[in-house]
């Protein structure tokens, strides 16, 4: 405010204090937005996903980062209902071994060991039908559909075997001594690690021929060839390489 005539301003002081006071408003006005725009930002950002996951929802997955999301807990079927491909997850590690199978509607699945047990073991039981144990006496198909040479009979086949052959050293028996829920696979489940890893170039296998835990008959049993994907049945006193399985 002018008084009028004296050129003197009156209220200077408290205009100009007034000034300062609504720059000071205006500050932190702008201090907010600038916090509030932040905080918006790290809500929408990927830094709320969980490790391998991103976009508003989490809902794209890197598929680089297939592993470190299995590390962290998240299931091989979990990843497949989010738009995994089954060939993606083969060959990643999970259950401590290779993922070579998933049954996509129940979520269980096959990994194989990391490594060979062994660069030769004899089956066992040379000479000996081994009365529980289905003998899968015709060839293999894909799927395979004769009992001791399917998907899940691997297990089973092995519990058999270790119970009824004494010999030391066998196949089904080293698959065992890893641990209990280790076990020698089918012929079924073999020809998976055959078709799902290694011809893919993953597993570590070697091009040699490994067992199966099916039976032939007294003398024989089913192994397949890892070179050329060859599967017969072999006497029972040859020495073959080992990979043991286990379930999830």
């Amino acid at each position: 405010m002018i008084q009028p005539g004296s050129g003197t301003t009156l209220v200077e002081l408290p205009l100009r204090y007034s000034r300062m006071k609504i720059g000071s408003k205006y500050l932190a006005f702008l201090v907010c937005l600038l916090v509030m725009a932040q905080l918006i930002h790290s809500c929408s950002s990927d830094d709320h996903c969980p490790t391998g996951y991103s976009g508003e929802n989490c809902e794209s997955i890197d598929t680089a980062q297939i592993q470190s999301i299995l590390n962290s807990g998240v299931t091989p079927l979990a990843l497949y209902d989010d738009g995994i491909r089954l060939d993606q997850l083969y060959g990643m590690v999970y259950n401590n071994g290779y993922i070579f199978y998933l049954d996509t509607v129940d979520g269980s699945g096959l990994v194989c060991d990391t490594t060979d047990l062994t660069s030769g073991a004899i089956w066992g039981c040379s000479g000996k039908d081994i009365g529980d144990l289905p003998n899968a006496s015709n060839l293999p198909t894909n799927p395979e559909s004769e009992v001791g040479a399917k998907i899940g009979d691997g297990s089973s086949n092995t519990d058999i075997i270790v119970g009824s052959c004494n010999t030391q050293g066998i196949g089904a028996r080293l698959c065992r001594v890893k641990g209990s829920e280790w076990f020698l696979p089918s012929r079924g489940e073999l020809h998976q690690m055959y078709l799902n890893l290694h011809i893919r170039g993953l597993g570590k296998f070697v091009e040699e021929t490994y067992w199966s835990s099916t039976e032939h008959d007294a003398t024989s049993a089913w192994i397949q060839h890892f070179g050329i994907g060859h599967r017969s049945s072999y006497e029972k006193y040859y020495h073959h390489r080992v990979r043991a399985v286990r379930a999830f």
